[in-house]
């Protein structure tokens, strides 16, 4: 972590103001103790000096930079929310989803009618509550500079359905970025894709690549099917002989010849991608290198398609 420093203090009337906009000579107050504080601030800059700050007149114990960090952090984005709310603005952020891997992108306004700091949930006390038209609390954000929420507050969350959206701060300077670390924060515990309904996890969505490639053996145009497994798959790609059989039925729709041969290699019968002139086939161990990575790469014609959504859970109960 980062040096933290003091850089935002109150002035006499409880205002929150920052050093560097700040003017020797005027009285100023720890945001947390509440103790005086002193403006450094020596107008130099280069190599070796501090960039502007406040330093307590007196050590002040429990009071630490990291907490000043955390409560100005806090309140400067609940005022933030509380604006756009109060002006009917939307607030949209964007995150990269833990269940599907996916980006999604949305309005953190869009179902909130009140913001709360420190609202009292009788097992825990979020940073920032956002409450929904019932009164409910829809979502929370927790500002993390050196701990993170118990797991017993994540599962309370969890089996409440609150929304979490966790934000981490690695210096004082994540208060000029915090336009950024909202439209960006490190966490978002929903998804936008549907539920199972056999376990109650996030699905992840199918994506099927039809890549217009060449037959490795004649070298005559040869469609071939693959869908990407994505990072819930360990990132791996597969054929036909994965394929459930909507898969094989529209993969076969778009042109693709799907026969079933034999491989000497594995001992056994399995469906895979068939050349229509010769009828050589592809194998799955060059269905990224030789298809699906050069078409990634605009080398070869490639159309991608939504398959739905299937669920890793429920494949591994059953």
């Amino acid at each position: 972590m980062n040096d933290i420093l003091y850089t935002v203090a109150t002035d006499k009337n409880g205002n929150l103001i920052k050093a560097i906009d700040a003017e020797k000579g005027n009285v100023f107050f720890c945001t947390v103790c509440k103790t005086e504080l002193i403006l450094r601030k020596s107008g130099k800059k280069g190599k070796g000096t501090k960039r502007p700050h406040f330093a307590h007149k007196t050590l002040t114990p429990n009071c630490t930079p990291e907490t000043a960090l955390h409560f100005v952090f806090k309140n400067l984005l609940a005022k933030k929310i509380q604006n756009h709310i109060d002006n009917r603005l939307p607030l949209n952020f964007n995150w990269e989803c833990k269940y599907c891997y996916d980006q999604h992108s949305g309005n953190l306004l869009r179902k909130i009618k009140t913001v709360k700091v420190e609202h009292n949930l009788t097992v825990c006390q979020p940073d920032i509550a956002l409450l929904d038209n019932d009164d409910k609390v829809f979502g929370v954000i927790e500002v993390v500079v050196s701990h993170k929420p118990e797991e017993s507050v994540l599962k309370y969350y969890h089996d409440n359905n609150i929304i979490l959206i966790q934000i981490n701060l690695q210096s004082d300077q994540d208060i000029d970025k915090l336009e950024n670390k909202v439209l960006k924060p490190d966490l978002v515990t929903t998804c936008f894709n549907p539920k199972c309904q056999k376990c109650g996890h996030f699905q992840h969505k199918t994506k099927m690549t039809i890549v217009d490639g060449e037959c490795w053996k004649c070298h005559s145009t040869m469609k071939v099917a693959i869908i990407e497994g994505g990072m819930e798959h360990g990132e791996s790609t597969f054929g036909p002989n994965k394929f459930t059989k909507q898969e094989i039925e529209f993969a076969r729709s778009k042109g693709v010849i799907i026969k079933q041969h034999y491989s000497k290699t594995e001992n056994e019968k399995y469906l895979a991608n068939t050349c229509a002139k010769c009828g050589s086939f592809a194998g799955d161990f060059y269905l990224f290198t030789s298809y699906l990575a050069p078409a990634s790469y605009g080398e070869l014609p490639s159309e991608t398609y939504d398959m739905g959504y299937h669920c890793d859970h429920s494949e591994e109960i059953l």
